[in-house]
């Protein structure tokens, strides 16, 4: 159950937005195996001013991923460099300009569907991978 927050200080058309958004699903989809069910995403854009990059980089995005604990580093590499390969082709960003951030908590930590935890319920993918 991956929640996406996509930090942008490019103000990017919708269309752009958009697009971002299902790059990032795509690219958990492919890595994670995660279902359409339970996707979510924000993207915020914030303006010049508002918004301090590392190095102070004009072009820079941050993802933040909130998912179930329990990927191994090995597919948590993979995420990144396929997450990173993505948009700087489609943003046309250097590689340096795109930081991803996994927040992981265990499943019992989540309240949903109804007021369920989530470790009792079957996503239908292994988060072990």
């Amino acid at each position: 159950m991956p929640i996406i927050r996509i930090e942008d200080p490019v103000q990017r058309s919708a269309v752009v937005r958009r697009a971002v958004i299902e790059t990032i699903y795509r690219c958990l989809k492919q890595v994670f195996k995660v279902s359409d069910e339970e996707l979510q995403a924000r993207y915020q854009t914030y303006e010049a001013q508002d918004f301090r990059a590392p190095g102070d980089c004009t072009e820079f995005i941050q993802i933040e991923i909130t998912l179930f604990k329990g990927r191994t580093l090995e597919s948590k590499r993979q995420l990144y460099q396929t997450i990173c390969d993505a948009l700087t082709e489609q943003l046309r960003l250097p590689a340096h300009s795109v930081l991803i951030l996994l927040k992981e908590h265990d499943a019992e930590n989540w309240g949903m569907r109804g007021g369920q935890p989530a470790c009792e319920i079957d996503f239908g993918y292994s988060i072990e991978i």
